[in-house]
């Protein structure tokens, strides 16, 4: 028993010595000029600690991506979006835009496909007018743009938050393209490949200790004579896609359309060339993060576009809830079964009150109605969502990683606040 008791003090004498070794070192480390060195643990202002993140306009994307509650792409750090053409890359830079400027932000957008849309940009939330709109002309100016913007913001407002958007990688060319000619070069190819590296190795921790957040857009293309695997790649290597901490890509669907039904229904209208019966006014987009460095890689989730108002976020909620049934449909009607029933007689709809045994009560066509009129519901729901969404390391088994355990005792609560009033 005496020796059992000797070794256990040994090895915590054993720990404390490595302790105070680990703080000299990083002492010693951090005698220049700059810090270099810090403890994970202690020190919260190290360089991997991701403190802000800005919302995507998708709350089921910024739960995928960040594994957190009011989540997003990080602050510090680089964030690519890939997709084919028009799968939603542009409308997420953009959302992202517009929740940067909400938040006293600036945000600069290097449009290298020249395919800006003012309009619609407003329509989304960008106020045009503190945006900064740039047009490099090849690949290396925007390496130019993104440094000088960085040194202007870190001495003028360094702590102010800035979002740079460069939309897109694929379509903005090398110097060495542009003085040339037409001909088909793979010495191009590369030079192209080359810039980013050199890029990526110049900016990166540049842009890590500030309080900016990149974000690259690229196209997908492919792949001539992939028999296996997947055929659709990036273009300008692989300089990026190591440098990212984050890389989400967007797929179409199907077509939104007038008098079709959505996905998850009998019938979806496909995506399409041809016309369709009714008027086309959006697209469903599958969305998954195929790297993460922030939380677990490869999840994915699923949201609507409409032309008009770009992500419509709260309907991709009705539809996961749906799925994880949390809400059933039955006979025209929908019931939000967490959501309990009790002293509701003010909530009416059709002339009926909307709450019974089963949950709250609606038309599908109310559930944006019904989350504006019910906060209670609305932040139900938002817990709900949460728990499905997050992740949490400590949890053993595979089967339970869909739970927050925390999340799921909030909403309880909340569900027995409800009851109680």
């Amino acid at each position: 028993m005496k020796r059992k008791k000797d070794e256990e003090q040994v090895d915590v004498e054993k720990e404390t010595d490595s302790l105070k070794l680990s703080k000299m070192l990083i002492r010693e480390f951090n005698k220049g000029e700059n810090k270099i060195a810090w403890c994970l643990g202690t020190d919260h202002d190290n360089p991997t600690e991701v403190k802000e993140f800005i919302s995507t306009g998708s709350t089921l994307v910024d739960y995928i991506i960040s594994n957190r509650r009011d989540g997003g792409i990080p602050v510090g750090k680089l964030t690519e979006i890939v997709g084919e053409e028009a799968s939603g890359k542009s409308l997420l830079a953009a959302h992202l835009i517009a929740e940067c400027q909400k938040r006293g932000g600036i945000a600069v957008y290097i449009d290298t496909e020249n395919a800006a849309n003012p309009d619609f940009m407003s329509a989304v939330g960008v106020d045009i007018n503190q945006l900064v709109y740039l047009q490099p002309g090849s690949v290396e100016a925007v390496g130019e743009a993104i440094e000088k913007t960085i040194i202007a913001v870190r001495t003028k407002a360094p702590n102010k938050l800035c979002l740079i958007v460069w939309d897109s990688v694929a379509n903005c060319p090398t110097k060495i393209e542009l003085e040339g000619d037409f001909d088909l070069n793979m010495n191009l190819q590369l030079e192209k490949s080359k810039v980013l590296s050199k890029m990526m190795r110049k900016l990166t921790d540049i842009w890590g200790k500030e309080r900016i957040a990149m974000v690259f857009t690229n196209q997908l293309k492919t792949k001539i004579g992939v028999m296996f695997g997947d055929p659709l790649t990036t273009p300008g290597g692989k300089a990026i896609p190591y440098a990212a901490s984050v890389r989400l890509r967007l797929n179409r669907s199907v077509q939104l359309a007038e008098g079709k039904p959505k996905k998850g229904e009998k019938e979806a209208a496909p995506v399409a060339d041809g016309e369709t019966k009714g008027g086309v006014y959006g697209i469903h987009t599958i969305a998954k993060v195929i790297k993460n460095r922030l939380g677990p890689p490869l999840r994915r989730c699923e949201f609507d576009i409409t032309f008009a108002r770009g992500v419509d976020d709260e309907s991709s909620w009705f539809d996961f809830l749906h799925e994880r049934g949390e809400i059933e449909r039955d006979g025209g009607f929908c019931y939000y079964t967490a959501y309990p029933s009790g002293k509701t007689s003010e909530w009416r709809a059709g002339g009926k009150d909307n709450v019974g045994d089963r949950g709250i009560c609606f038309r599908e066509k109310q559930w944006k109605e019904t989350l504006a009129e019910n906060p209670k519901m609305r932040e139900l729901v938002l817990d709900h969502l949460q728990k499905h969404l997050v992740v949490r390391y400590d949890q053993k088994e595979i089967k339970d990683l869909d739970l927050d355990p925390e999340s799921l005792m909030d909403a309880e609560g909340v569900v027995e606040a409800l009851r109680a009033s």
